[in-house]
């Protein structure tokens, strides 16, 4: 956690979840994208933020990739939707 944003992976061990099964959970409910960033009815508004950056691959030059994390408004956003409570409060990290 860094400035009281999340990634996937530490929000999934604060909601007691594997990382792969809460992404897939995450895009079932619209949460997120097939690409694991924001979903339309959520973007921009304080429960995540998509980290950008890029790399140079050898055949395909600059690609670009988001990462998301996620605020802490964010973290009780999806214990609420997948109706489960985190295993830790998050703001003591």
């Amino acid at each position: 956690m860094a400035n009281g944003r999340y990634t996937l992976d530490e929000a999934a061990a604060l909601l007691d979840k594997g990382r792969n099964t809460l992404a897939r959970e995450l895009r079932a409910a619209g949460v997120l994208d097939p690409n694991n960033l924001p979903g339309p009815r959520y973007r921009g508004r304080g429960y995540m933020v998509v980290r950008r950056n890029s790399y140079l691959h050898p055949r395909k030059g600059r690609v670009e990739y988001g990462r998301v994390l996620f605020t802490t408004a964010g973290l009780r956003l999806i214990a609420e939707r997948l109706h489960m409570q985190p295993a830790e409060n998050p703001t003591q990290h």
